[in-house]
């Protein structure tokens, strides 16, 4: 599971591209999202098989975002739900190191 995942998703704001680090230790996940041109760190996930959890908050120009993700990561493929204060959506990723 631990690697570099690009991911993307469509929102109503237009097509949303970026990655998630996945860093693991045990059932713990650490790691980062990058969307925007910005790095935002998280430390608080977990991990049960392939699925994991994770949550934190976007900080943009305009609102804070809140973030709960849920996802699955399947050779070498990420399927994410998440549910923001925005609203909620899913994402598709692949690892690509």
């Amino acid at each position: 599971m631990d690697g570099l995942y690009e991911l993307s998703t469509k929102t109503p704001m237009g097509e949303l591209k970026g990655n998630l680090k996945i860093i693991t230790n045990g059932n713990s996940l650490t790691g980062y999202l990058e969307f925007m041109g910005k790095r935002y760190d998280f430390n608080n996930g977990t991990i049960n098989g392939n699925n994991f959890n994770l949550s934190g908050n976007i900080r943009t120009k305009f609102k804070d975002i809140k973030y709960d993700i849920q996802g699955q990561v399947s050779n070498n493929k990420l399927n994410v739900h998440a549910k923001t204060n925005m609203g909620s959506f899913n994402l598709q990723g692949r690892k690509i190191s």
